[in-house]
């Protein structure tokens, strides 16, 4: 039998047994049909299961969880969607001693499911990860496994990355391309997309790249590339060919997805490549109006949780992609929670603005961090920065080594791009200097941020202040060098420190250094 007829089968002994009032045979058929149920024939599915009596259906969270993804496709109607995740989570963490072990996986995997849809993703890790646990006890028990368990573990592997555990995700995301078939049409492809666009947007790009070679090979269909289970495939791409600076064809994989941007939930992820891919454009200007559109759309998501502070991230790079500093200062400044990430961001924030010694201080706060190797490359390609504009040689040479390895392995590019112009050409430099010419010379490397030129006015005494800065912080020393009281030098270094935009000596001095605004007066 061919595919087309396999799947009306489905849709027909849904309709049988609906028609029967067996709702656990209506609920069998869901799980084992599940996948083709949902994109073949999402609009059939969803008019027969609303014909099951609301009481039976409370106590099916399979069925509520099918209802819950068929309406939240229906972009005007995903609120509808919502009470029925929210349903399915209550359903599934009723106690239900009656079912085999893989009606168990399902309901738990259906819990993670849920909880992520309905913008709780940490709490899906628990149901998740008990999903995996039982799912990984079905493929031991069973000679042929259901290509049904594929997506299963792919779905968990999703609401694992949207929880924050990276390697969980790609532990179950794993184990379901393992055990996909190999013949066409593979139903893996899902887990394969993930795995490559974690990987690529992680900074692994060696991984990302052997992941998005199977899936242009593979037992794979242009269609499976194309719509929701390939997302993660085309940001893969894209992010390929951004650290090459190959915008065209990151523009072209980018308009290859097919998707309602209204209701598909990758929807923050494919909002932060679009964003990078403004940057290597040099349309930060045009990148930010689309992100504002894309947040309007999505208004209800953009204002909480994780998307919130994810949006504020982008467009503070955009803010600095448009050399407005200070307003991107004042974005990171307010996203929410204090992970890795955001740190690095305000260093980049600082440094754009000379602020050597906040830079360094949000690099010092995450030294102990375990980060991915993206956010890696990210902070020492930032030290580096900072390091060479205050000299401190031994330091130094060790910084370039370790950014020039990390570098060469990754075969990441844009860190290095996402310093402002001096900080990569003195960076790039001595990376050359260091021995690492190829991480430099294989790809059309340029900074990604304009120079920033506005040099502050200050009057004469602000600059006599300035200039015994350079040697001592004393208040009572300076007044003594220019024969005035005390708090004279207090009230003038007050305003120094406004207009130069920093608040302690040490960033006042990298500022005077990195804009030569003592030189031009000696």
């Amino acid at each position: 039998m061919n595919e087309v007829g396999e799947s009306r089968q489905h849709v027909a002994a849904l309709r049988e047994r609906v028609e029967a009032g067996d709702v656990r045979g209506v609920a069998r058929v869901v799980r084992e049909s599940w996948f083709d149920l949902l994109t073949e024939h999402g609009e059939v599915t969803r008019v027969l299961l609303e014909r099951v009596p609301p009481a039976d259906l409370r106590s099916e969270p399979l069925l509520l969880m099918m209802l819950g993804i068929c309406y939240n496709a229906a972009g005007f109607h995903r609120l509808r969607g919502l009470r029925y995740f929210q349903w399915a989570v209550r359903a599934a963490g009723a106690d239900r001693n009656d079912l085999e072990l893989i009606d168990r996986a399902f309901i738990r995997a259906s819990a993670g499911v849920a909880y992520r849809l309905v913008g709780r993703p940490r709490r899906s890790i628990a149901a998740s990860k008990e999903a995996v646990e039982l799912l990984d006890r079905v493929v031991e028990s069973e000679l042929e496994v259901p290509n049904q368990l594929t997506r299963v573990y792919g779905q968990v592997g999703v609401s694992l990355f949207y929880a924050g555990d990276v390697p969980a995700a790609i532990d179950a995301l794993t184990k379901g391309l393992a055990i996909t078939p190999t013949q066409p049409p593979s139903p893996g492809f899902g887990n394969l997309a993930m795995l490559a666009g974690i990987h690529a947007l992680q900074g692994d790009l060696p991984e990302a790249r052997s992941h998005v070679d199977y899936a242009r090979t593979g037992p794979w269909t242009d269609r499976q590339r194309d719509m929701y289970p390939g997302t993660f495939y085309r940001l893969a791409e894209t992010m390929l060919a951004l650290e090459r600076f190959d915008t065209a064809s990151a523009r072209e994989q980018l308009a290859a997805m097919r998707h309602d941007r209204r209701s598909i939930e990758h929807w923050v992820a494919i909002a932060q490549v679009e964003t990078m891919t403004g940057m290597v454009e040099g349309q930060p200007g045009r990148a930010l109006a689309q992100l504002e559109t894309l947040v309007t759309m999505r208004a209800r998501e953009a204002r909480h949780g994780s998307a919130s502070g994810a949006l504020n991230r982008m467009r503070a790079l955009l803010q600095l992609g448009l050399g407005r500093p200070e307003t991107a200062k004042a974005l990171v400044g307010r996203t929410s929670g204090d992970n890795p990430q955001v740190r690095i961001d305000r260093a980049r924030v600082e440094l754009a603005m000379g602020h050597t010694g906040s830079a360094m201080a949000n690099l010092e706060s995450i030294a102990a961090a375990v980060l991915p190797a993206r956010s890696v490359a990210e902070a020492t390609a930032l030290e580096a920065a900072v390091l060479l504009r205050l000299h401190p040689q031994g330091r130094t040479d060790g910084v370039l080594n370790h950014l020039g390895a990390v570098l060469r392995e990754t075969q990441l590019r844009l860190p290095l791009a996402l310093l402002p112009p001096a900080d990569f050409a003195r960076v790039t430099a001595a990376l050359t200097v260091a021995g690492f010419d190829d991480v430099v010379s294989a790809t059309p490397l340029r900074s990604l941020l304009p120079e920033l030129n506005g040099r502050p006015e200050l009057t004469t005494r602000e600059r006599a202040v300035l200039a015994q800065l350079m040697t001592t912080g004393s208040a009572s020393e300076i007044a003594a060098a220019l024969f005035v009281s005390p708090n004279t030098v207090k009230t003038h270094t007050k305003s120094l420190y406004r207009k130069l935009g920093v608040t302690n000596r040490e960033d006042a001095i990298a500022v005077a250094h990195g804009g030569s605004l003592l030189e031009e007066h000696n």
